[in-house]
């Protein structure tokens, strides 16, 4: 299947399906492992990352973070501005691809708890020692996302482009390799919550869902890519 069929869509997606499974499934216990699958994701995510800056030679800090992220979006699904660059970074989304896609589906409910806890825990798997503010959500009925990168004051912008454009797609990962991690961090976390049997019950509960909306050959081509190990990274 074409890796690049896969975008913003597909990722919120399968999120908000394993989150509505769990809830449907287990209730209150079911979202809070749900939860706890989000953290893990981010933190992992966060970990790859500060693993490429280090290799690279860059220190730990909140530019490295912003510098070193993992997804582009290249389709434009999403929409933000600077609202401050001193002194302390500040970037608002007015419109996020994940919460259009929640709302298109009718998912909304089940996927705003992800703007709770990625972000932060990103930045947790990147240095624990870093701070990001998070001070009002879209999903959850903000005007903006507005994102507080704190330690970080954007002094020099030709500097900063000129390393972003030195790193190019080095660390960019297709929205597939997303959607496989995702789906492997969840049923990590919630089994270690909940039992294998039962995040096995939601996965499968989840995929069955996806193929409904996407297609077999999407739901398959998730499965296959969530076997792998998601915690190394070549680069």
């Amino acid at each position: 299947m074409d890796r690049n069929l896969f975008d913003i869509p597909h990722h919120a997606n399968i999120f908000a399906l394993i989150y509505k499974a769990a809830v449907d499934f287990y209730g209150g216990k079911g979202a809070a492992a749900a939860d706890e699958g989000t953290k893990l994701y981010g933190q992992q995510r966060g970990s790859r990352m500060a693993q490429r800056a280090v290799k690279d030679g860059a220190p730990l800090t909140m530019e490295s973070y912003l510098l070193y992220g993992e997804w582009a979006d290249k389709n434009g699904h999403s929409k933000s501005y600077v609202s401050a660059t001193q002194p302390v970074y500040c970037t608002n989304s007015t419109v996020c691809g994940w919460c259009e896609a929640w709302k298109s589906a009718g998912l909304l409910e089940y996927g705003k708890n992800y703007c709770t806890y990625v972000d932060k825990n990103l930045v947790k798997g990147f240095n624990p020692q870093l701070k990001l503010d998070i001070n009002s959500v879209l999903s959850q009925g903000g005007e903006t996302c507005a994102f507080q990168w704190n330690g970080f004051a954007l002094t020099d912008p030709d500097d900063y482009n000129a390393k972003k454009a030195a790193l190019g797609d080095k660390t960019i990962k297709d929205f597939l390799y997303h959607t496989g991690h995702l789906l492997s961090a969840m049923k990590q976390a919630i089994a270690g919550e909940l039992g294998n049997e039962r995040a096995e019950k939601i996965a499968a509960k989840a995929m069955a869902d996806y193929a409904d909306m996407y297609g077999a050959d999407f739901a398959q081509a998730v499965l296959e890519e969530s076997t792998q190990d998601f915690t190394v990274v070549e680069y």
